[in-house]
């Protein structure tokens, strides 16, 4: 089985030097990119603010309350609505039937 010129070409062994000046030119170039400065980021923060401390870090525990989940509310929120529409629909139909 013979394999075509590309495939020879592309799956043929590098010399170690290569691979690793590409290496180095990959890690060279990604620290080059950490150490930048975003001014778009940064200057959005005013000036009064720039001067003070970060605030503190919550454990997620103590940041999140333990308020019900919102489908919950939904539904008893929903119940309630129901149960008072029909209320007033009972109320509705004898203040009809009374007739004054």
């Amino acid at each position: 089985m013979t394999a075509t010129p590309a495939a020879r070409l592309f799956f043929a062994p590098t010399p170690r030097s290569t691979r690793l000046g590409v290496l180095l030119a990959c890690t060279l170039l990604s620290l080059a990119t950490a150490c930048s400065r975003v001014p778009e980021l940064e200057d959005r923060l005013p000036a009064d603010l720039r001067s003070q401390p970060y605030p503190d870090l919550l454990p997620l525990e103590t940041a999140l309350s333990d308020e019900p989940l919102p489908e919950d509310e939904s539904a008893a929120l929903s119940e309630a609505l129901d149960a008072r529409a029909e209320g007033l629909r009972r109320r509705a139909e004898e203040l009809r039937r009374r007739q004054f």
